[in-house]
């Protein structure tokens, strides 16, 4: 059984994959606290309800999209590792969003697996590994710091705000190997 606090059909708003379609896991608990996150409402492990794969899998099936994202809080905290060997079984492509902190074998079953690194978070380094993408909430100068190199490093201003933009534009102009991230599903006002 896992906890699962809410199951929900978008885009994906963040990163390499904006503008497609998926279906949205949102599992409940997270290790980390960070003061701008936007899903506070998952940090707590016994938030949301439990579910079973079959039950998750069947919830994500009425969408008829391939693309599946584990998000949390932080996916890795709980054991997902039955839940993505049988949605890859299924057919679904399985993308995992993370803070990048835990380690699970299982994350080596992910079609595309988004780190996002948090300050004073050190990184799995079997975790980085896997990365396909880095992607960093932008906040000031200083978060720029954290920048580490990888082929798909993107930066994110946090909740848009025009000040975060403007820093994020300004470092991508300087270091043309990296991309911007605007939070697209909220420019657009959609979950």
């Amino acid at each position: 059984m896992l906890r699962v606090c809410e199951i929900f059909y978008s885009i994906q708003g963040e990163g390499h994959r904006a503008g497609q379609p998926m279906v949205f896991v949102r599992l409940a608990g997270c290790n980390l606290r960070c003061d701008f996150c936007d899903t506070k409402y998952a940090w707590d492990i016994r938030s949301g309800r439990e579910m079973g794969e079959d039950e998750i899998i069947g919830e994500v099936s009425k969408y008829g999209c391939k693309w599946v994202c584990l998000t949390g809080g932080e996916p890795m905290l709980q054991d997902v590792s039955e839940l993505m060997r049988r949605l890859r079984e299924e057919g679904f492509e399985v993308a995992v969003e993370t803070n990048g902190t835990i380690f699970r074998k299982c994350l080596r079953l992910a079609s595309w697996v988004t780190v996002s690194p948090k300050p004073g978070a050190p990184l799995h380094p079997s975790v980085r590994e896997l990365a396909d993408e880095l992607k960093y909430v932008i906040r000031s100068e200083e978060d720029l710091k954290r920048v580490e190199d990888h082929p798909l490093v993107y930066l994110q201003p946090v909740d848009n705000d025009p000040e975060a933009i403007k820093i994020c534009v300004e470092a991508v102009l300087k270091n043309p190997e990296w991309r911007l991230s605007l939070q697209i599903h909220k420019l657009i006002g959609i979950p």
